[in-house]
């Protein structure tokens, strides 16, 4: 029993030690757990005398975890998730089943969100927690059950299905087209301010020189870090920003933004997967949201056939 007890420190030490190392920082763990950032220091080294071991290190102003904080860390993190599924499909068994689902901004705000009802009329007993983000989940430490991504999985331990095939496609405000001149062909865009993705590097100089290599790329001088901001960006007037069709149908459809020519497919092309745990393929709860997913993709679809015969 005494190794028990000196194996397992308190619960609260562990909360406060599991939100650091999720969060990054002992502030981010305070406001997480609702607490002062004394109190998670108090703890943190509470934990560090139990085991006599430091978790942590500060670098300047940077909070790093040392070799064994990694370690028990990557452990904790583990167990937590595991605790909070399993808390939440006991919650499931009072009338609704939670499922948590990640997408990246932009699949949120364009195709999730705006088809959220429609899961509803599916599944009356789902109830979905949307999480967007821009980095891709760690199955084996967070409490995801399913994740909208950009590129296949790489875990064996994990199934993807394309959502669809991306083209890429100019996009721009119309004002913006009023304020260069026309704009009828490829070597009109390259005259355009154009919208670098930071996350996807190249993409404008691949695409230039898939439909035209005589082109000159010229300077990128915008950039954004994600495919939302780049998109918001362009609707604002500043500039033009490749987008892949039919995630950007909407936008298309409604006339914020314009088709400047005809979208093309490219191998760089951003395509989304949906990623899940293999195990939890034949569950309810998987295969909701794989049928969602599926009407998502066939309506954007269909919005984006009328915007290229537009």
């Amino acid at each position: 029993m005494q190794r028990l007890r000196s194996s397992l420190p308190p619960l609260s030490t562990l909360r406060a030690f599991e939100a650091a190392v999720r969060l990054g920082s002992f502030k981010a763990a305070a406001e997480d757990l609702r607490l002062t950032q004394s109190a998670i220091s108090h703890q943190i080294h509470a934990l560090e005398t139990h085991f006599r071991r430091k978790l942590f290190l500060r670098v300047g102003n940077k909070l790093l975890l040392t070799r064994d904080g990694e370690a028990y860390g990557a452990s904790i993190q583990k167990a937590f998730s595991e605790m909070s599924r399993a808390g939440e499909g006991l919650l499931g068994k009072s009338g609704s089943d939670i499922v948590r689902v990640s997408a990246s901004p932009s699949f949120a705000a364009f195709a999730a969100l705006p088809h959220i009802e429609k899961l509803k009329s599916m599944n009356g007993s789902l109830e979905v927690r949307l999480e967007a983000r821009n980095t891709n989940v760690d199955f084996g430490a967070e409490s995801i059950d399913a994740a909208i991504q950009v590129g296949p999985p790489l875990d064996r331990q994990l199934s993807g299905h394309r959502v669809f095939r991306s083209k890429l496609v100019p996009l721009v405000h119309p004002e913006l087209c009023d304020r260069h001149g026309p704009i009828k062909t490829e070597r009109d865009i390259a005259r355009l301010p154009l919208i670098e993705l930071n996350n996807i590097p190249g993409l404008w100089t691949h695409w230039f020189r898939r439909v035209d290599p005589s082109i000159g790329v010229p300077d990128l001088v915008l950039s954004s870090d994600s495919l939302l901001a780049a998109l918001q960006m362009a609707e604002s007037g500043v500039g033009a920003v490749l987008a892949p069709l039919p995630l950007v149908a909407p936008l298309v459809s409604s006339g914020r933004l314009k088709m400047l020519v005809k979208p093309r497919t490219l191998p760089e092309a951003p395509d989304f997967h949906l990623v899940y745990r293999t195990e939890d393929a034949t569950t309810a709860r998987i295969k909701s949201i794989r049928r969602w997913v599926e009407e998502i993709a066939a309506t954007l679809e269909r919005q984006s056939v009328s915007c290229d015969r537009a």
